[in-house]
């Protein structure tokens, strides 16, 4: 990093662009503070009061934060491979105790990056996971449960799709409500908080390391069913498998292992 660069991070309000980045979330996905409640309540059921967690595909944090919020004990390993989440994740989080940014890609081999060794009580994701493909989440799924105690919980808050057998149902949801809510006029979109993203001098290093990774994502593929991620869970050697919360596709799917 060079001193221009230096500079620019330890002036830069970390904790205001998660905040940011958090307020264009909530007006994409107006049920996501409720889903966050019932990922992190779950959490605490499921694991008690110190448990070992991996945040999986992590962002800038929202989630960690809201777990150490409730667990302030929880040691949590999060995961993401894009530079300019984890930048800002690593600026807001500086000063957080037993919280640890990992860089890794999902996709790939995932656990040899992290900087303790399993097993972990729990793995908790929300709005990540239908990034990944079939067979991705499959060999996703496989590793959690090569690395999670006898026990220990998925806890994935996303859209969840209808089972193949209820097409006219996963219809009438979305006429209901889309997958993703536009924005409101004159207010900070996903695509403006990027653009803002990209123009801010701490995270230019990062936007450039971005590009090289190719992170665009589109809004409107089709999310996985439940009736995938639940035999998908159980091949890998999960016990249990349901769904904990639901407002239409939206959910926080919980497997056991």
């Amino acid at each position: 990093m060079t001193p221009t660069s230096n500079a620019a991070a330890t002036q830069t309000d970390w904790h205001d662009w998660l905040r940011r980045w958090d307020r264009q979330q909530q007006l994409h996905i107006p049920d996501r503070e409720e889903r966050f409640a019932v990922v992190v309540a779950a959490l605490q059921a499921f694991t008690g009061e110190a448990p070992r967690v991996l945040d999986l595909g992590c962002g800038p944090g929202s989630l960690s934060a809201r777990v150490r919020e409730r667990l302030p004990d929880a040691e949590i390993l999060a995961i993401d491979t894009d530079p300019v989440l984890l930048t800002i994740a690593r600026g807001a989080f500086a000063d957080t105790a037993n919280v640890q940014f990992v860089d890794a890609d999902l996709r790939g081999a995932w656990i040899d990056a992290l900087p303790s060794s399993p097993p972990f009580d729990a793995a908790v994701s929300t709005t990540a996971l239908h990034w990944l493909s079939l067979s991705e989440l499959c060999n996703l799924y496989a590793a959690l449960a090569s690395v999670l105690r006898p026990g220990g919980v998925v806890l994935n808050g996303d859209r969840i799709d209808f089972d193949s057998d209820q097409t006219a149902i996963a219809d009438g949801a979305r006429r209901m409500a889309p997958d993703w809510v536009p924005a409101t006029d004159g207010a900070e979109d996903y695509d403006t908080w990027w653009a803002a993203a990209n123009d801010e001098p701490a995270l230019a290093a990062a936007t450039r390391e971005r590009r090289t990774r190719a992170h665009e994502h589109p809004h409107h593929e089709e999310p996985q069913t439940f009736e995938f991620h639940r035999a998908a869970l159980l091949a890998s050697g999960f016990s249990e498998v349901g769904t904990l919360w639901q407002r239409l596709s939206n959910r926080v799917l919980v497997a056991v292992r």
